[in-house]
């Protein structure tokens, strides 16, 4: 397999929360031995909408090297060396209005400054790349935008959720979204479009599964984001993960 790898360069881009992490940040023995077994023959890094501090205890855990990607490709941090290689921030002009309407709203909300993430701050911080608001009624969410859309049509934002059936509204400096790591991903390992993986579950996904040849989605995945993928695989409460390594990304490197 270590021949394969040096003859096709490949790679694979994985999402962590629904896809890697179940409820409560667990994840399963199977699923963290098959990402280890993996990233022995090809690089293997994180895409997520969480800040750099869990990118990196994820990244430790799962024994991941080289670049990893946070705040859904808005910030690239280096797994071993621990470094923030590329960050894109919100102006503090900016920021410092959305924060103070996040503590008005009532609602949870992060704040990811200088590659630390803040639960709830009412601080007013500075070099923002990430701005998150939480609820569980998708309703709160949509006024808010509404409410205060020209404070935020500057920046992209995009909604998601998690498992535990949390809605989210992401703001940040980047139009690209998660494509934005398949870029610099495909550039840093020189790696071709057909030799590239991706498994994810959520709508933020959408921007690198329209770039990304061999995309599979989760069984558990949103129905649009598996009408869009390549592969289908398990949910990730059936080791859905471990199941497209074995089944779908193996056998297609070994009838290369």
């Amino acid at each position: 397999m270590q021949k394969l790898k040096k003859i096709n360069n490949y790679g694979l881009l994985v999402d962590l929360d629904g896809t890697i992490i179940q409820n409560d940040e667990f994840i399963s023995t199977r699923v963290k031995k098959s990402i280890k077994k993996l990233s022995n023959n090809m690089p293997v890094s994180i895409v997520t909408g969480r800040g750099p501090q869990d990118v990196l205890k994820f990244s430790k855990l799962l024994n991941l090297y080289g670049p990893q990607y946070c705040e859904n490709g808005t910030s690239v941090v280096d797994a071993s060396s621990k470094k923030i290689l590329d960050v894109s921030l919100i102006s503090d002009d900016i920021s410092s209005k959305i924060i103070k309407e996040f503590i008005y709203s009532k609602m949870e909300y992060l704040v990811v400054s200088d590659g630390k993430t803040y639960i709830n701050s009412k601080e007013i911080l500075k070099n923002v790349s990430s701005l998150v608001l939480s609820s569980t009624k998708q309703l709160e969410l949509d006024q808010f935008v509404k409410k205060y859309e020209k404070i935020i049509n500057k920046y992209h934002l995009e909604f998601s959720t998690d498992e535990n059936g949390n809605k989210f509204i992401n703001i940040h400096n980047n139009p690209l979204g998660k494509a934005k790591a398949y870029n610099h991903f495909k550039k840093f390992y020189n790696l071709i479009p057909e030799n590239i993986f991706f498994i994810g579950d959520g709508l933020n996904d959408l921007s690198i599964i329209s770039k990304c040849e061999n995309s599979i989605s989760m069984g558990n995945a949103d129905k649009k984001v598996k009408s869009k993928s390549k592969f289908i695989t398990d949910s990730v409460y059936k080791d859905g993960v471990s199941n497209a390594i074995d089944n779908i990304i193996f056998p297609l490197i070994k009838s290369c």
